[in-house]
């Protein structure tokens, strides 16, 4: 391999890493969202009253601890997914020259086709906050993100002049 392909494999890794990175913490985050949304209403319900008040340091301190006990297994579900997927972008981005949109798309079909599987295998999404339409288009709008990142950082270099 030339130097010039090596540093190109290099980017890419670092880039995927990077989008992976972004994938998981606002992944783990929209998650901690929609469970406080639930917990806020459920809390309410119980005496009546509207929708519970959660502090905002307390809501940080829960998606934190929600990110350390999904970093495992969300992080691993949603890296292969989106590994497979930037491997289908890369042939199809070659043809189309539309890198951005279609690592975009393929980020945001990679979490839609993951949470589906895991639906009609375990009969659950295995994520509470990915359990809606709208919480599923939330992990694809973060799935989308990843890709547009990963697209942004293997972009072609600018040529010197």
């Amino acid at each position: 391999m030339t130097p010039q392909g090596r540093a190109r494999m290099l980017r890419r890794i670092i880039a995927f890493i990077v989008a992976v990175g972004v994938m998981v913490v606002l992944g783990s985050a929209a998650h901690s969202y929609f469970v406080q949304q639930a917990w806020s209403i459920a809390a309410g319900s119980g005496d009546g009253t509207g929708p519970a008040t959660l502090p905002f340091a307390d809501r940080i301190a829960w998606a934190a601890h929600d990110l350390g006990g999904m970093i495992q297994s969300y992080a691993t579900l949603t890296t292969i997914a989106l590994f497979v997927a930037f491997l289908a972008a890369g042939l199809l981005a070659r043809f189309t020259g539309r890198r951005v949109l279609v690592f975009g798309l393929a980020g945001a079909v990679a979490l839609f086709t993951l949470f589906s599987v895991l639906k009609m295998v375990l009969g659950t999404v295995g994520i509470f906050g990915a359990r809606g339409a709208i919480g599923v288009a939330a992990q694809m709008a973060v799935g989308l993100l990843a890709g547009v990142v990963f697209a942004r950082l293997t972009g072609q270099p600018a040529t010197p002049r």
